[in-house]
Order: C-alpha cells, then structure tokens, then sequence
C-alpha cells in the first residue's frame, strides 16, 4: 500500500506560498474536532477534552461539520464530495488541521489525545512540532494527531498546498496515511522545508502511547507508574472503539482516564 500511495504522490508539486511567515498571533487556540456535534462524543473523547481545559491556558475549540466553515474556507468541490459521502471523515480532518493552522496557529489535538500535565515548555516555545513515527506501515514518518505551529508556517503552508492538490487530482485518498506521506513529500522535495523540519525537535511518538498502547490500560491504575511514563509526552494518545474505553474495568487506568481522574 505505501508504494502504491508513493505513484500518487510522487509528482504533486511542492509550493511554500509566498505569504508563508511564521507568526505567534496574540491569541492562539487548540483546535479539536467531532463532525457530529460536542454532545454526542463518547464520554472517553470529553473526558479528553476536559483534560485540555485543566491543563492548557489556551481556549479550546471543538468544530463540528457545521462550525467548520465559520473558521475556515474549505474548496467547494471538496465540501460538495464530503457531504455526498465521497470522502472519509477522517481525510476532513486532515485537511481542516492544516487549514486551521495555517490561518490561526496554535495546536491541533486528536479527539482522543488526553493531557495529564501542562504542554512542555519545548513544545509550546516552538514555531512547529510534531512527534516522529516509526517509519512503518503502522506509524509512518510523522505523528499528525498533535501538531503545533505559529500561523503562516512554510511546512503547513506547502502541507496544506499539497493535500489540496492532492484532492483536487483524486476522487480519494491512496491510504489512510496519506498527509503522512504528503508531508514527508514536501520536506523531501524542497531544502528550505527540510531544512526548517530538520531543526525541529524529533522526538519519538512512543512516549505519547505509553499508557494505551503498551499493555497498561486495563491493569490496576499506578500513580507512580503513569507520572513516569507520561513526563516526556505533551499528551496520552487514547481511543474510544474497545470495549475498555467504553465500559472500563474499575479502578484500572482504562477507568481513571475515561472518568477524567488524571
């Protein structure tokens, strides 16, 4: 599937607008989305979001598919074949990050990312960051559930120029991973992006999983032990779909984060 998903991407051209000025606005967000409206997300997504508003001085924005369009312009025809059921809610995401950061700056954060301490001081002082991926069919180059970055950044600008171009060419997406590999793209295909990406902090994805994905999350909850797998993650990656997030074993980690004890 990866190479099948290169042949599509491998000739989109890679353009940095040329108002691409990175800049701290006065006022920045956190930005999260649930297409079908704040109320009807899983009690494990606003549990997520209750995190945010504990631990994060900025407001948090949650859009939903009729808030979207008040904060940013999306193409017709893209609008026209997302609510025509043509293209996938998750590839909406996508191009709405990019969209949202490009004009305001701040964070993108996942519905299911949970914050349990304030964002580390590396991150917040960045002009853009990102956690690595593996570099595998599972987590391939880059982490776009977290993304910070000041308005008018070149790598969201020519991510941004890409997937449109990208969406405007294909009637869908070559694979989920696909603004993984657009933007692996534009920082292969263009030196001063790579250069700019380059000087970001890498910092493996890993440490945003510790909890969820490494065997802990239905295992007796440990005070001690999450302080200590959580301090160099800016959040903990959850989901909403297993049985666990939705009816938790008591007193498990599963119980205290989908309850918001953390």
């Amino acid at each position: 599937m990866a190479k099948l998903c290169e042949a599509y991407v491998s000739d989109l051209p890679v353009v940095v607008p040329k108002d691409a000025i990175p800049e701290r606005l006065p006022k920045e967000y956190i930005f999260s989305i649930w297409l079908q409206g704040e109320d009807q997300a899983p009690g494990i997504v606003r549990s997520c979001w209750d995190s945010i508003r504990r631990h994060c001085k900025e407001e948090l924005v949650i859009l939903d598919a009729e808030s979207i369009c008040n904060w940013i312009d999306l193409p017709e025809d893209f609008l026209k074949r997302w609510r025509n059921g043509k293209i996938k809610p998750a590839h909406v995401a996508d191009l709405c990050r990019v969209e949202l950061l490009w004009k305001y700056g701040g964070y993108w954060m996942d519905a299911t990312d949970y914050m349990c301490h304030p964002m580390p001081e590396f991150i917040t002082q960045s002009q853009f960051f990102m956690y690595m991926g593996d570099d595998d069919d599972y987590s391939p180059f880059i982490q776009n559930c977290f993304i910070r970055a000041f308005a008018h950044h070149p790598l969201v600008g020519a991510w941004r120029e890409v997937i449109r171009t990208y969406w405007e060419r294909h009637s869908k997406a070559c694979d989920y991973f696909l603004p993984h590999r657009l933007f692996r793209h534009i920082v292969t295909h263009n030196s001063e992006l790579s250069k700019m990406f380059n000087e970001m902090p890498h910092v493996n994805h890993l440490c945003t999983h510790s909890v969820r994905w490494c065997g802990y999350w239905d295992s007796p909850f440990d005070q001690e032990m999450l302080s200590s797998m959580t301090s160099d993650g800016a959040f903990q990656k959850l989901e909403y779909k297993s049985e666990s997030s939705r009816n938790p074993l008591p007193g498990s980690f599963a119980d205290y984060f989908v309850h918001g004890k953390v």
